[in-house]
């Protein structure tokens, strides 16, 4: 999207020799020969040539300018970044347990291998996953088809409420003290990696505000909430795990749940570690013995209910980012590492080097701010003998001094956020990554990187160091292959025979053989480091989007996008405290809320209005006030009396027109536009008439009432009048059909 400027001069070449001729009688009446052939002619036709040029100037701005522009506004124009998906595995025999960081590989269209990386560790069960139930206030419900199918469906039931439960029933008894791990994937498009991504960076902001610190994950500062910060807990719901006992249903402690759902919002993974045997028996509406597993909603509401579009057994999340280097380096003979053997997988290495390069000092350090290295093969040195290190890094060269200098890394693109650049000045020097040099300083060892060619600037010495001369640097990152890794369903299927697996896996072979992975869902995600013309576009949507809560509608877009809620709908109103509605109160903004919730009368969370009001709060300008409130409901019903056309069904026609009349009604779906009924309108009795005129079957209406409220009393002859803020709520409607 191109950035649209203003034409500063529009002049060409023959405007301005045209003006330059109408000036001459002012400047020089005696200057009577203006034909081409007159040297003054020409040099003012020069000299216009030369001002067309200049204007074309101003009317430039470079791309180098506008990436500065951008930048003023918060904008830079994203890396790559790797696609992501979800690796579900089966057993052929035993139990297998894989840390995180294991390789799998699939082939692309093109038939190219494609690598992926795990991202949690996983215990490999032999039991599977066979049936899904859902019980709610209409009992149970087996939902073993759509889940088999692919269909959505709601967890708790299309209106979730305190009861309800989930029932998962497995073809073997999990045994004690193993790890079942479910991987929830949820439909409706809040609950993906940039809604986790949008609810980290919002806990981040509201701790940075209350404590202002930087956050700090070993030992360097985090670039990324995502990189080490807890996920905050959803506060609307509480929710149990059961598992089926030979003494009936026990509830798992904490200690053995651990929910990466977020209590079933975010797309994610729950991980269950029974400490008791479970016993097969039949259960709900599956006739089969199995053994069950359940979540059990024991109290709260959702703002949205948890629509579950798959339950994934014994699976994983994987992302499209591998280590990209081997570096091997010569261990000279005599030379004793201190402790003889890496103490584990990631290791810091203190050690020195010889004139020949060689190490000469080795000592393995599993504490301390030395930069962590993975080991992936160690043969000792003997007295007469050499030895060698292998790890997980790239050497990229030796510094030279000269301003710029530009190293390049051995595969790309990379990933932006695992790069780690390294020098060795008799002990390691870790270099910082910038987006330009323009705040860095003469001693600042500072960096810029581009992740699509993978190449990396140094500083000119003024704007950031130099490589010094003889300096070697190596850099610690993964590769990915972008908008290329988003593989199709059903691709993955194979764990790559690396350097990287055989190092992590305790025995190789083995785990090979014992183990089938598939990926359920197609990886997506993965994109191209992102175009000028793409970072102008995302900046003039930005710059659209209020970033401050100043009018109503600011208040009521910003409460719309929440992070980590779901809200339907918002409606704010000025000078109105909702506890005093008759008197004006200056400064006071009373925002109303609709959570996306089925039912007559939808009414906001106590953790729903905190986490809009705590959102809000930190965008307000200074000198208001806010109060986030639900709506206040008046329940209205219609009584009426109407002929039916002939041959029409009595109980049909009684049935439709009181659907009608309640989707009308809707808070979140009714109203005169079919977009929820609007907040504080009055309820007019000839727009309720025409709904039922409307419905299919109808002659004409004998007669209307409204009744308010549930009276039973004398109805209603006249419109029902609203407050602010209010919403109306369908009642029993008395219909009589003649």
């Amino acid at each position: 999207m191109p950035i649209l400027l203003p034409n500063l001069d529009d002049r060409r070449w023959a405007d301005l020799v045209d003006e330059g001729r109408a000036l001459i009688p002012l400047y020089a009446p005696e200057w009577t020969d203006q034909n081409v052939s007159d040297p003054g002619i020409t040099l003012m036709e020069s000299l216009a040539f030369n001002s067309e040029m200049d204007i074309f100037e101003l009317n430039r701005i470079f791309d180098r300018a506008k990436l500065k522009f951008l930048a003023l506004v918060g904008i830079r124009p994203e890396p790559p970044k790797a696609a992501r998906t979800v690796l579900a595995f089966k057993l052929a025999s035993g139990v297998v347990g894989l840390p995180a960081g294991v390789i799998f590989a699939g082939l692309d269209p093109f038939q190219v291998s494609t690598p992926f990386r795990t991202l949690q560790p996983i215990s490999i069960v032999p039991a599977q996953l066979v049936a899904v139930q859902v019980k709610d206030a209409s009992g149970f419900r087996d939902m073993t088809d759509r889940w088999n199918r692919g269909l959505s469906f709601g967890l708790f039931g299309d209106a979730p409420a305190a009861g309800a439960e989930l029932y998962l029933g497995f073809d073997q008894p999990p045994a004690a003290g193993q790890p079942i791990s479910l991987f929830f994937v949820f439909s409706g498009g809040r609950s993906g990696l940039e809604e986790r991504r949008r609810v980290l960076a919002e806990a981040a902001a509201q701790q940075q505000a209350c404590t202002p610190v930087v956050p700090v994950c070993a030992g360097i500062a985090v670039p990324a909430p995502e990189s080490c910060q807890k996920l905050p807990p959803f506060r609307g719901v509480r929710t149990t795990w059961e598992i089926l006992t030979a003494a009936g249903w026990i509830a798992l402690p904490a200690s053995a749940i651990d929910d990466d759902t977020r209590q079933f919002t975010l797309d994610g993974r729950v991980v269950l570690t029974p400490s008791l045997d479970s016993a097969p028996q039949a259960v709900g509406s599956v006739s089969a013995a199995l053994s069950y597993l359940r979540a059990r909603l024991e109290a709260g509401a959702y703002d949205s209910p948890p629509t579950a579009r798959n339950i994934l057994m014994n699976a994983v999340a994987a992302e499209q980012a591998v280590p990209g280097a081997e570096l091997t380096w010569t261990i000279a003979a005599g030379v004793v590492a201190s402790p003889p053997q890496p103490p584990a997988d990631i290791v810091g290495l203190d050690l020195t080097f010889d004139a020949n390069g060689n190490i000469a000092v080795l000592r393995f350090v599993t504490a301390g701010d030395l930069p962590q290295f993975r080991i992936l093969a160690f043969t000792a040195a003997t007295g007469t003998a050499a030895g060698s290190l292998t790890i997980e890094a790239a050497f990229l060269g030796t510094g030279d001094g000269t301003p710029g200098q530009q190293l390049s890394l051995p595969q790309a693109p990379s990933q932006q956020s695992s790069l780690a650049l390294y020098s060795y000045e008799s002990g390691w020097r870790r270099w910082r990554l910038r987006p330009d040099f323009d705040s860095s300083q003469r001693g600042d060892r500072d960096f810029i990187l581009n992740a699509t060619i993978g190449t990396i600037t140094l500083g000119d010495g003024e704007h950031g160091m130099t490589g010094t001369p003889g300096v070697p640097f190596f850099a610690r990152f993964r590769t990915t292959r972008a908008e290329a890794g988003n593989l199709a369903a059903g691709v993955i299927d194979t764990l790559a025979d690396t350097p990287h697996n055989r190092a992590i896996l305790t025995n190789f072979e083995d785990t090979k053989s014992k183990i089938a992975v598939k990926n359920p869902i197609a990886a997506a995600g993965g994109t191209a480091a992102e175009t000028l013309g793409g970072a102008v576009g995302r900046a003039i949507a930005l710059l659209a989007e209020p970033q401050r809560a100043v009018t109503l509608q600011d208040y009521e877009t910003q409460a719309l996008n929440t992070p980590g809620t779901v809200v339907a709908r918002a409606k704010a109103w000025a000078n109105l405290h909702p506890s005093f509605p008759c008197f004006k109160a200056p400064g006071m903004i009373t925002l109303v809320i609709l959570p996306d919730m089925l039912g007559p009368t939808p009414t906001p969370s106590p953790a729903l209005l905190q986490a809009v009001a705590a959102y809000l709060n930190r965008r307000r300008i200074l000198g208001s006030r806010l109060e986030v409130i639900g709506p206040q409901y008046r329940q209205v019903a219609v009584q009426a009396q109407v002929k039916a056309q002939a041959r029409a069904s009595k109980t049909a026609l009684q049935k439709r027109i009181t659907d009608a009349l309640n989707k009308f009604f809707d808070p979140l779906t009714g109203g005169p536009d079919g977009t929820g009924w609007p907040f504080g309108r009055d309820v007019y009795r000839t727009e309720a008439m025409q709904v039922i005129d409307k419905v299919t079957g109808v002659d004409y209406i004998l007669s209307f009432d409204l009744l308010v409220d549930g009276c039973t009393c004398t109805p209603q002859c006249g419109n029902v009048c609203l407050a602010p803020g209010a919403l109306v709520g369908a009642g029993a409607h008395q219909i009589e059909v003649i």
